[in-house]
């Protein structure tokens, strides 16, 4: 997955403080087990502005008062792109390789989460306090976009299937960032092996740190459904970059291949690591297919042998 390993490195970095727009885009067909009531499975993009384009001052000047956290994500970004930049060979070049392996394996809905940064992002709550105030709720000014292809996902569904989502996202990065916290101390045996860091504390906070932030990303995006705050608009241009003849030697169920992604990069003016990430989602839903199709072909086999030996049971 060398291709994958931009958006692994780039990847600490939040959503615009100006703005937040999100793209649903259909990845995979329902399979015929799932029935053809079923939504497409989709991927919720955040576009975003890469750290070194976030100004750091004020309209008058003075510094701006980053969130500490961003600070930190920023300074996490560099520090690992330095790693990456270290010589063939060098104990730091190996471990940016190996944690880049274990990030390509990380599920691309949490990345996809843990992009958005509720601090940067437009705020649902006045919207919910006048709603709880009897006042009509919202603005279009503080409404976020999410762009859809209608050819493929109809809004209802879309709203009704994210909802779903985010219902199982928000407990389980709770829990998984929960079982890091808790695994941390087991890995300061580690810290008595010189000269090289202890990278397994680092990589288990990490993950914690991670699941922290697609936790707190899956309660923003309910807070915005609750609010009425999403603006759901379908896209011409998603509709046409579907609607384009996709590789042959794809999956038929696969909606998004990565011939589409330079076309999807290009038409909404993402960045190289957004490209990555979108590339990552493509690799990981064919992996799944496989999997999923696998299974249900064993399923299948086994369901057959099963009626075949209660025939002949009855015949005797």
């Amino acid at each position: 997955m060398g291709a994958l390993r931009p958006s692994a490195v780039l990847s600490f970095r939040a959503t615009s403080p100006s703005f937040l727009k999100l793209f649903a885009l259909p990845l995979t067909r329902p399979l015929a087990s799932q029935g053809s009531t079923q939504p497409p499975a989709f991927l919720l993009h955040a576009k975003r502005t890469p750290a070194a384009d976030i100004s750091l001052k004020n309209e008058d000047g003075s510094k701006k008062d980053l969130p500490y956290v961003t600070k930190a994500t920023i300074w996490a970004a560099d520090n690992w792109q330095k790693l990456g930049q270290a010589s063939e060979g060098s104990w730091k070049r190996r471990a940016y390789v190996m944690g880049d392996r274990f990030m390509d394996r990380i599920e691309f809905e949490e990345w996809a989460l843990k992009a958005i940064d509720p601090t940067l992002a437009p705020k649902p709550w006045t919207a919910l306090t006048q709603g709880a105030n009897g006042v009509k709720r919202g603005g279009d000014s503080e409404k976020v976009e999410l762009l859809f292809p209608k050819s493929l996902l109809e809004s209802e569904q879309l709203v009704a299937s994210l909802q779903k989502q985010l219902d199982h996202r928000e407990p389980h990065h709770r829990a998984a960032m929960i079982k890091c916290l808790v695994g941390a101390p087991l890995t300061f045996p580690f810290a008595i092996v010189p000269i090289v860091p202890n990278f397994p504390l680092f990589y288990v906070l990490w993950r914690a740190w991670s699941h922290f932030r697609a936790w707190k990303a899956s309660q923003y995006l309910k807070s915005l459904l609750s609010a009425s705050q999403i603006d759901i608009i379908a896209s011409a241009e998603l509709d046409t970059i579907y609607g384009t003849q996709k590789n042959s030697s794809a999956p038929d169920q696969l909606l998004l291949t990565k011939e589409k992604v330079p076309k999807i990069v290009k038409a909404f003016g993402l960045s190289e690591e957004e490209a990555g990430e979108l590339r990552r989602a493509v690799v990981q839903s064919e992996q799944r297919l496989k999997q999923v199709s696998g299974e249900s072909a064993k399923e299948a086999k086994e369901a057959v042998e099963s009626q075949n030996e209660l025939d002949e049971s009855k015949k005797q």
